[in-house]
């Protein structure tokens, strides 16, 4: 029984192309887009091969490029069977690339299936394998590439130009109606402006985008990006303007920050679009913005969420596992032990073994908090003043704090991360008599300092602090802290010397930072 491996993302389409083919005594498996569907191939190798084209993650062609130049797949014949890609160049261009055979949706069952058995039985035979292409036949073959997808698009934006162009004639011959099209446009919850493209200056602003703003329309009306925003973000705005009106095509801008005066930064989806006049010269800019800033803040909540899993997930099977074998060896020893003493020394370990646990789950704790507290500015000085009074009591170690009223906005939980700054200095600094902090102000941001007059970290060391031991003993706390910092946006290493003490730099970056009064 000849098997078939059928790709394609649309789950009906897999679902009618499956039953024709199992009806007609064909197996099947299939795939979701092309991707998928090589690396099934290359894992289990079908007969056949049925691809749609438009596909996300990788296309049809891209997949049938990477099938014939794979020795493995080559000689397993590639047949495309799509509903979008239907010009003549097209079908050109998928045989060139070596499919098999180009079939247009929808074809009655009966037609495809001779079309499988065709090629199957064509395919009995052993065929030479696939030369490898040029440099130059690459390039030509990517270029073909680019003119099919670019002709795809070109048709999308003709079809919209068409539409703006249709609406206008509508417009025109609706006047009478302006105040009910204004109201709709006002009650759209999306950022809309329209640019003059002589000027790239603002002629229309909706509601919702003064609302974003936070500035009334009669101050916008007249003005550009640079009365508004920081130079290298209106350069930025300009640029893109100026590609869809030379382009005079529709620009998808996917993410772009912008400093509201009211709502801080917020981050948006721009689609802008060139309005051509009768002459199909751009008459103005349309841009929609949709606020972002939420769903971006939401994702990156599960991506923290999904990062904190797999530590828990680490440190549940691996490290406390661990633990518990080695407290079950100990335990039968301890059973089959006669000598007191021996039998002491085993419950020792065992008592060790669970107070590692113990504090290996109060640490991951700690961990399980970070990015659940709001952000807010938080004074350094007085949180590391707190965390020595706790930790330094019978210890004859002097604590300078340079911070004056530095203020870092950050998640409150930032407490740990200076308290195991100030553990590791007292525990393993041996000779420790003086911790500072203090900072410096760079080009790049502020660099928060700790240092510490011990016996420093070796150069083989530095790196390897901050990473997570197994069991939880060690540097647990340098790991937290890393993280901790990684995931808040900042990053810290450590750059003392060996033998005259250790040296923790935190960066931060500006807008996290300020020097309050």
């Amino acid at each position: 029984m000849a098997v078939v491996l059928i790709a394609d993302d649309n789950p009906n389409n897999l679902y009618l192309l499956e039953s024709i083919l199992k009806g007609y005594g064909f197996a099947t498996t299939n795939a979701c887009n092309g991707q998928e569907a090589f690396d099934t191939a290359k894992k289990s190798p079908p007969d056949l091969i049925i691809a749609d084209i438009l596909m996300p993650v990788m296309d049809g062609f891209e997949l049938c490029r990477r099938w014939k130049a794979d020795p493995k797949l080559q000689q397993i014949p590639f047949i495309f069977y799509t509903a979008t890609y239907t010009d003549p160049r097209d079908e050109q261009f998928a045989l060139s690339l070596g499919a098999d055979r180009y079939v247009i949706k929808p074809q009655k069952p009966d037609v495809l299936i001779g079309i499988v058995r065709e090629v199957l039985e064509k395919a009995g035979g052993e065929k030479p394998p696939q030369p490898e292409k040029t440099f130059e036949e690459e390039m030509e073959l990517l270029k073909t590439y680019n003119e099919v997808l670019f002709r795809k698009l070109q048709k999308k934006v003709g079809d919209l130009e068409n539409e703006i162009a249709r609406c206008s004639i509508i417009e025109r011959d609706l006047r009478r109606n302006e105040k009910f099209l204004n109201n709709i446009f006002e009650q759209i919850p999306d950022m809309i402006f329209v640019k003059d493209a002589a000027d790239l200056r603002f002629v229309g602003f909706n509601k919702a985008g003064e609302e974003l703003l936070g500035i009334s329309r009669e101050k916008l009306i007249g003005k550009s990006d640079y009365d508004f925003f920081p130079e290298e973000q209106a350069e930025f705005f300009r640029e893109k303007d100026q590609e869809v009106l030379s382009e005079k095509r529709l620009r998808d801008i996917p993410e772009e920050r912008i400093l509201t005066h009211q709502m801080g930064e917020r981050i948006l989806h721009t689609k802008k679009i060139p309005i051509l006049d009768e002459s199909g010269e751009p008459r103005y800019l349309l841009g929609i913005s949709e606020d972002i800033t939420e769903q971006k803040a939401h994702e990156e909540q599960i991506n923290l969420a999904n990062h904190k899993l797999e530590l828990m997930t680490e440190v549940t099977y691996q490290d406390i596992q661990n633990k518990i074998t080695a407290t079950l060896g100990y335990l039968d020893l301890e059973q089959q032990e006669k000598n007191q003493k021996s039998r002491q020394f085993y419950i020792e370990k065992e008592k060790d073994i669970l107070e590692s646990i113990h504090n290996l789950i109060k640490k991951t704790k700690d961990y399980q908090q970070i990015g659940v507290n709001t952000s807010r500015w938080i004074l350094p000085k007085e949180v590391i003043g707190d965390q020595f009074v706790a930790i330094s009591q019978k210890k004859n170690i002097i604590l300078e704090c340079e911070l004056n009223e530095l203020e870092i906005r950050t998640d409150p939980l930032i407490e740990r991360v200076f308290l195991n700054l100030l553990m590791n200095s007292i525990q393993h600094g041996e000779k420790t008599t003086r911790i500072t902090f203090r900072y410096q102000i760079t080009a790049d941001g502020l660099v928060l300092i700790c240092e510490d007059d011990g016996i420093g970290i070796p150069m083989p060391l530095k790196e390897q602090i901050f990473h997570r031991v197994v069991g939880g003993r060690g540097t647990f706390g340098l790991f937290f802290a890393r993280e901790f910092l990684n995931l808040s946006g900042m990053k810290i290493i450590e750059n003392g010397t060996p033998g005259t003490g250790a040296r923790f730099e935190i960066f931060v970056p500006e807008g996290m930072y300020r020097e309050s009064r």
